[in-house]
């Protein structure tokens, strides 16, 4: 029998639809904000005063030329837009901090909260969907929040996440550091520790599980990053051969809400692709037995989803190329 999915009540959509769009401008803001990052003034040399724009902790900066009524333009115009954001964006997270109330009192926030903490910290260090996507069963809640109805909690219940990391990418980071994924976790729960047996996963004292997952090189002795920075005690990430149909997939940003309303971004893959690899794995070998049934259903509700609520996903072979024809052939076909 099919796992089924609920809508929303009309209030429960209601207040989702304010909370995701309200989340889109929060986050415009934020954007908008950090194109005034520095400081802008005038430096006095040889008896002259030039503007200079000043980046960084330490200063750095470039002159942008002598005192001129030009230069007193771009000052002006620099403070002027920079304080016009700054309270924009202060509104926006003061309705932000009280739209969570409403998440949280309306139900419509179903993401371990956990989750959406590492999720909105690996976004705020510069992380996106063109280094690390969520593919496992996380994932759902996206796809639930991009439909508007709700999955069974039998097929999305979960103490862990799976990342896959796209080490094809270069990243662009908010700080120059290196970054370090345990670090990242350490950060948000001190007591995440990388596993001694399984270097590329971490768990915290309440056994919540962070996998680090990666394509396996080809070939599989070419010398590639395993690590996402210079930290030889990261997370060391673990080679999977067929993630290149994953990585060959469309990625999506979608908004989600955490049990307790707060909000943030989740990098996952095209709805289709997700199902499309869930029936592959219930039907593969290599796949634990146990695990099979939940695969299947998964998929089996995604499906259904996307049929339903998502037309601008269409389920045809040539939107899952990326997949062997056999495995796309799969995901089209309905199950009865």
């Amino acid at each position: 029998m099919k796992m089924k999915h609920y809508l929303l009540s009309e209030n429960q959509r209601r207040i989702q639809i304010n909370a995701l769009q309200l989340l889109e401008a929060l986050l415009d803001g934020e954007r908008r904000l950090a194109g005034f990052a520095g400081s802008m003034l005038w430096k006095s040399a040889g008896g002259k005063e030039y503007l200079f724009k000043l980046a960084g902790r330490r200063g750095y900066g470039r002159s942008m030329g002598p005192r001129a009524p030009e230069t007193e333009k771009i000052h002006a115009d620099f403070h002027a837009g920079k304080a016009r954001e700054k309270a924009r964006t202060h509104a926006l997270r003061a309705r932000m901090d009280e739209q969570v109330r409403f998440n949280r009192a309306a139900l419509i926030g179903r993401v371990p909260a956990m989750v959406v903490r590492l999720l909105e910290k690996l976004r705020q260090t510069g992380f996106g969907t063109h280094n690390l996507v969520v593919i496992g069963t996380n994932a759902l809640y996206a796809y639930e929040s991009m439909a508007g109805v709700f999955f069974e909690e039998a097929i999305t219940a979960t103490t862990d996440i799976d990342l896959l990391w796209d080490n094809r990418s270069r990243l662009k980071l908010v700080s120059q550091d290196p970054p370090s994924l345990l670090k990242i976790l350490q950060a948000i729960d001190p007591s995440f520790e990388r596993l001694s047996g399984q270097t590329f996963r971490a768990a915290n004292k309440n056994g919540f599980l962070v996998d680090l997952i990666r394509q396996m090189p080809d070939p599989p002795w070419k010398d590639t990053p395993v690590t996402l920075g210079s930290d030889e005690a990261d997370l060391v990430a673990t080679d999977i051969w067929n993630m290149k149909w994953l990585l060959s997939a469309p990625r999506i940003t979608q908004p989600v809400i955490a049990e307790n309303g707060k909000m943030t971004l989740m990098p996952v893959l095209d709805p289709r692709a997700f199902a499309a690899f869930k029936l592959w794995l219930a039907r593969s070998t290599e796949r634990d037995p146990a695990k099979k049934p939940r695969d299947l259903a998964q998929a089996d509700a995604l499906l259904d989803v996307i049929r339903e609520f998502l037309p601008q996903y269409p389920l045809d072979t040539e939107s899952m190329r990326m997949f062997p024809r056999e495995i796309a052939a799969g995901a089209v076909s309905p199950r009865v």
